[in-house]
């Protein structure tokens, strides 16, 4: 299942009101625009949402409204909801046209039973400030509500700009796969390490082809004990190492350079991610911060690559000119804010544009660059035609 499309509006009325209006996504997607338009506030309001779906409460502050759309294979879903601080006032959920669940303010609601054939519908009550498809989560009886939860809980999102474990050490060695948390991108990659090598022999093949592939020359990697030697405890710590061709020294994520080691953790947890038949929504917020152009690059294209053979949908952001002219316009999302208002340009709301520029000849960043994503050829046939009816200036 993949999300299609999404509206998200926070303090509606308000002077401080923020609307992401009718964002469509495809499966691959390079979000781009500038500094300050909306990008990551736009991957926000999908990460807050699911941490609503999983239990985790919101960071929203104050009422906020959201309406997705996902195609489930032949299927559309579709998601409602509204609430405030306090209580959800409005959920709903329909499979195809058919609304298979809704709740009122109060947490009264009725909800499809599929668990004898027939359409039978049942009431419920639950806490105000409860989500129905957190607490009617039944895979047997009410099996649409699972498949959203199925989406939220194998969502995945990489803060490229940020640590991703690279400061984080493990207490042990040794790690049973059912006690972790896979859906935190920033903890320790030691436990990672130890239960992909044990679930998948060439997991090590794997990272080292991908980390050969953006131009890091590796031959080893793996998990060492990591002494503190001028901290106050004595406690055992365990850390990963990589060593490259033409040192012998084991070099520690302490000692990574940051670039390598966010592009080394993205591949460790994408790679297990795909190996675990996870086919979900994968978020990489400042995709190649910290690499230089020619690396960046190529990360992309390999996630690129990834992502297309496993069917994920991956979700990238960049203002990075590189990075752009390395990823074909079709997977492109121009980001425009006007004012509180964010909206998305792509493929699939502006095909006929889009298919215009491949035309020009020009590279991809010009595409951004001039503003072309807006109206194609149309604002030089305007002008045309007025140099013509008013004469050329003297």
């Amino acid at each position: 299942m993949y999300l299609q499309s999404f509206t998200f509006r926070e303090n509606a009325g308000q002077n401080i009101e923020w609307l992401i209006d009718n964002v469509n996504l495809g499966e691959i997607n390079l979000v781009v625009g500038k500094n300050s338009s909306g990008k990551t506030r736009t991957l926000n309001a999908l990460s807050d949402l699911v941490g609503m779906l999983t239990g985790l409460g919101t960071s929203a502050s104050g009422p906020v409204s959201y309406e997705l759309l996902f195609r489930n294979k032949q299927n559309l879903m579709r998601y409602e909801l509204e609430y405030d601080l306090e209580t959800i006032q409005m959920e709903r959920l329909f499979v195809g046209e058919e609304l298979v669940l809704e709740r009122a303010e109060g947490g009264n609601g009725i909800v499809k039973y599929e668990g004898t054939p027939g359409a039978i519908f049942l009431e419920f009550e639950i806490p105000h400030d409860q989500l129905a498809c957190f607490a009617k989560r039944d895979r047997l009886q009410h099996p649409f509500i699972e498949i959203i939860h199925g989406w939220a809980i194998s969502l995945r999102r990489f803060d490229f700009s940020g640590d991703l474990g690279k400061s984080h050490y493990a207490l042990k060695s040794s790690f049973d796969a059912k006690e972790m948390d896979w859906s935190i991108t920033t903890n320790s990659l030691v436990p990672l390490i130890t239960v992909a090598e044990e679930e998948y022999p060439h997991f090590r093949e794997l990272i080292l082809k991908d980390m050969h592939q953006i131009g890091y020359e590796l031959e080893d990697f793996g998990i060492m004990h990591s002494s503190d030697r001028f901290g106050n405890t004595s406690q055992d710590r365990y850390a990963v190492y990589t060593t490259e061709k033409g040192l012998e020294k084991q070099v520690t994520q302490r000692d990574m350079s940051q670039g390598m080691f966010r592009a080394f953790s993205v591949l460790l947890q994408v790679n297990y991610y795909i190996l675990c038949k996870q086919r979900g929504l994968v978020i990489i917020d400042d995709i190649g911060e910290g690499l230089d152009f020619t690396r960046a690059k190529q990360l992309v294209q390999v996630l690129i690559a990834k992502a297309k053979e496993s069917g994920i949908q991956l979700i990238m952001s960049t203002n990075d000119s590189f990075i752009m002219n390395a990823v074909d316009i079709e997977n492109w999302a121009v980001i425009v804010r006007e004012g509180h208002k964010i909206s998305l340009f792509n493929y699939e709301n502006s095909k006929e544009i889009f298919e215009e520029f491949k035309f020009t000849g020009l590279n991809n960043f010009d595409f951004y660059a001039s503003e072309f994503f807006r109206s194609g050829f149309s604002d030089e046939d305007e002008n045309g035609q007025e140099e013509e009816e008013n004469g050329p200036e003297k």
